[in-house]
C-alpha cells in the first residue's frame, strides 16, 4: 500500500507547487495626496483571454484580523492583453476600449461603503497603462490615470508602477 500512495503524494506535491508564487508582487502609485502601496498578498492579476483585471488593496489589508485602519482599493480592467507580451494603452485606447479603472478610498470595515469612489475619466489625455516587461507569467509596467467621482471631483493617479504575477493554474 505504501508504494501505491507514493505516486499520488508526488502528484499532489507537484500540483501544489505550481500554485505557489515564485515572484514577490508590488504595486505603488501617488493617488491624489496618498502614497498608495500594495504588497504581495493584496495584489491579484487575472488575465482572461484578451482581457485582464489587476486589483490591489492597501498593504496589510490581507492580514488577519483585518486592520482597523482605512483600506483603499485600486482596480484596473482592460482589453488588449496578450499572454506573455508587452502592452501599451494610451489615452486614445482608453477612450475607445472597454477599459475601466476604479479607486475606492477608505473602506473602514468588511463590507462597508468607501468614503469616496472614483472611476476613469475616459476623456483625459493623462490616461496610460503599459506592460513594459513580460517574463513568463511575471509582468512589470507603469500607469497614470485621471479619475472622477460621481460629484465631479477629479483625482490624479501618477507614477504608478507594478510587478505582478499571473498565479492562476
Amino acid at each position: 500500500m505504501k508504494s501505491a500512495c507514493f505516486p499520488l503524494f508526488c502528484l499532489i506535491a507537484a500540483m501544489s507547487s505550481a500554485v505557489h508564487a515564485t515572484e514577490p508582487q508590488t504595486l505603488s502609485a501617488q493617488i491624489g495626496d496618498i502614497a498608495f502601496q500594495s504588497g504581495d498578498e493584496e495584489i491579484l492579476l487575472v488575465p482572461t483571454g484578451s482581457s485582464f483585471s489587476l486589483s490591489a488593496s492597501t498593504q496589510g489589508a490581507a492580514a488577519w484580523p483585518p486592520p482597523k485602519t482605512r483600506i483603499d482599493r485600486l482596480s484596473i480592467q482592460c482589453d488588449g492583453f496578450a499572454d506573455g507580451k508587452p502592452l501599451t494603452l494610451d489615452h486614445k485606447a482608453f477612450a475607445r476600449s472597454v477599459c475601466d479603472v476604479t479607486f475606492d478610498k477608505g473602506h473602514r470595515s468588511m463590507g462597508g461603503a468607501p468614503e469616496a469612489e472614483y472611476r476613469l475619466d475616459k476623456d483625459s489625455p493623462d490616461n496610460r497603462f503599459e506592460i513594459t516587461r513580460a517574463d513568463g507569467k511575471v509582468y512589470e509596467g507603469t500607469f497614470t490615470f485621471q479619475l472622477r467621482s460621481n460629484r465631479g471631483d477629479t483625482l490624479k493617479v501618477r507614477n504608478g508602477r507594478f510587478r505582478v504575477e499571473d498565479r492562476q493554474l
